[in-house]
């Protein structure tokens, strides 16, 4: 059984195209299943806005779909681009929740 993939979280940046498979590998095994890898790079792109409070409007969706027909590469990149942003700045003070 593989480890789950680390979708959303603050992963990367990357150098090649191996560091990120090793990420996405998990997806790959139920692609054989048609709609499977598609609906699992989906949940891998709407799960990382969701997790860092992006708020999605109706076409942000429809692009996201667009984006999850390609390979689990390409979501795992742009959701760890998503989760790195919403980091503060290296060195920036942290802040307390009260």
């Amino acid at each position: 059984m593989t480890a789950p993939s680390k979708a959303g979280a603050a992963s990367g940046p990357y150098d090649t195209e191996a560091d990120v498979f090793a990420e996405v590998r998990d997806i790959y095994t139920g692609h054989a299943k048609h709609g499977v890898m598609r609906a699992r790079n989906l949940d891998l792109l709407l799960r990382a806005c969701a997790d860092h409070g992006v708020e999605l409007g109706d076409y942000d969706r429809a692009v996201l779909r667009r984006l999850a027909a390609g390979p689990p590469e390409t979501a795992q990149v742009l959701a760890s681009l998503i989760a790195r942003a919403a980091l503060p700045p290296a060195g920036a003070p942290r802040l307390k929740r009260a």
